[in-house]
């Protein structure tokens, strides 16, 4: 399942949690793609939780997502718990034109503050 909200600061907050799907993207996508518009290049804080990936379907929407939306996003704070999302985090990096970082659970504070700089 995938949710987003625009908050006070600007910052773009995602949730995912379960395993993603194609019809999770079909929900997700207009929304993410009415922010960008009204608010430019985004600020994304999105929060693994209880992440466990994707299936077949969603695993080729995100990277549609990734791939045709990264002039949309400005900075990417992933929130994560397992070695596993901070290692896929490093990964991703160089397919990423926005700065992208990973941060464990206890560093929201950090991961927001990162978000805000200029």
């Amino acid at each position: 399942m995938l949710t987003l909200a625009v908050e006070d600061t600007g910052i773009v907050a995602i949730t995912a949690s379960d395993r993603l799907t194609e019809a999770d993207y079909e929900r997700f996508v207009p929304e993410f793609e009415r922010i960008a518009a009204a608010h430019g290049p985004v600020h994304l804080l999105i929060e693994l939780r209880d992440f466990h990936g994707w299936d077949a379907a969603g695993l080729w929407q995100e990277l549609r997502f990734d791939m045709s939306h990264q002039h949309d996003m400005d900075r990417v704070a992933i929130i994560g718990d397992k070695a596993w999302q901070d290692w896929g985090t490093r990964l991703s990096k160089p397919f990423f034109k926005a700065e992208v970082r990973y941060f464990d659970p206890g560093q929201e504070t950090e991961a927001r503050i990162w978000l805000a700089a200029p």
